[in-house]
This record gives structure tokens, sequence and C-alpha cells, in this order.
């Protein structure tokens, strides 16, 4: 079972929910169905998401905020996209459609405000940069902003380079431009052994 369908007050829903968590008024964009309430958990300095779809790749993973720049994240996203970016490093203008999504893009190239602040002009929600060096399955790197004046408001999250490559992977396996994800998620109660983590990871 994941971690998702664990949780208390959870359906299906269609396209995606956003849940302001920062108060007890919401917002809910378009969906056929909802019914889910989550909080955001971070441990030592993580938060999760839990890819939906494909099923391929359907495991929770961990993720890191950017350090000192972006917004917090405050809402919870239900079967919201996680959307490749064109050009992947998102160091020019991302000619891809990402509006409302979770821009998708690859370290390196620029720094890691440049990328959001990229994602945030073409309409994400937040943006997830993995690590470029596949063999990464451990280490968290703590983003930070350059030593421009600008700034970015959207949320930012750093992602280990062994599981954006396989998710990436797995996306262009199956001709896929985009996941689906539920992001944050509450693990809180639930042993760390018995999170649904991806096989190949170590946490």
């Amino acid at each position: 079972m994941s971690v998702c369908s664990a949780l208390s007050n959870a359906a299906s829903v269609s396209h995606f929910t956003a849940v302001n968590t920062s108060s007890s008024s919401s917002f809910l964009l378009p969906v056929e169905e909802y019914d889910i309430i989550t909080k955001p958990l971070f441990l030592d300095n993580n938060y999760f998401f839990e890819v939906t779809e494909p099923e391929e790749i359907s495991y929770t993973y961990k993720m890191r905020p950017a350090k000192d720049f972006g917004a917090r994240l405050n809402s919870t996203y239900v079967n919201i996209k996680l959307m490749l970016t064109d050009p992947v490093h998102g160091c020019s203008a991302i000619s891809n459609d990402i509006t409302d999504s979770v821009a998708f893009i690859e370290r390196g190239g620029c720094s890691f405000l440049g990328k959001t602040i990229n994602a945030e002009r073409a309409g994400a929600r937040m943006v997830i940069i993995m690590d470029h060096n596949i063999d990464n399955d451990y280490r968290m790197v703590d983003m930070i902003q350059d030593e421009t004046a600008r700034s970015a408001g959207i949320p930012a999250f750093f992602l280990i380079g062994k599981d954006g490559h396989m998710i990436r992977r797995t996306l262009e396996k199956l001709k896929l431009t985009s996941a689906l994800i539920n992001v944050p998620i509450n693990i809180t109660g639930i042993p760390l052994s018995r999170v649904n983590h991806p096989p190949w990871s170590f946490w």
C-alpha cells in the first residue's frame, strides 16, 4: 500500500487538488472528486513526495528545500504533474508548457536560483532539481542563492541523482513527458523501514 493511500481522508482524484496548509482557508483547483487533507512533514530538513503514475516508479521520494531562496511549500498537491522541462537544465526560457505543474529540472549549467526563476516564469507551481550525478543515491545538497539580487516566488527542492535519473529514464522509456505526484506527503507514524522508498535508495 502506498503512503498516500494509507492516510486517512484520502480518495482518488483526477487532475490535482491544492490545499493551503498555512491557514484554515483552502483553495481547490478543478477536480472531478476530491477528499484529501495532509500536512507537510519535514524530517532532518527533508520533505517527501509520492509518484502515483506511472506504476514503475510509484515510490516515496525524499527531497530537500532550498536553503535561502524560494517560497515555503504551504499547499498540498494531489495528482499534480511532475513535468520534464525543455531544456532539461532549465537555464534558459522553458519552451514546453509546464503551467500549474511541478518543473523537473536537472542540476548544472546555471544556478539553482536561475532554474527556479525560469520555472516560475513558465508558470510552474514549484520546482524539483535533480542532481546530475546519477550515482548519488544518498547525499543531499543545500541549494543556496547565487550572488545576484534576484528572488523566486515558488518552492524549490533538491532530489538525489539516482532518484531523479530513474524517474526521468522511466518517463523517457514510456515516452511520457510527466508523472503524477502527491506532494508533500505525511509519513507521520510510519516507521522509515516501512515507507515505500525506491529499492535503489537507502534512507
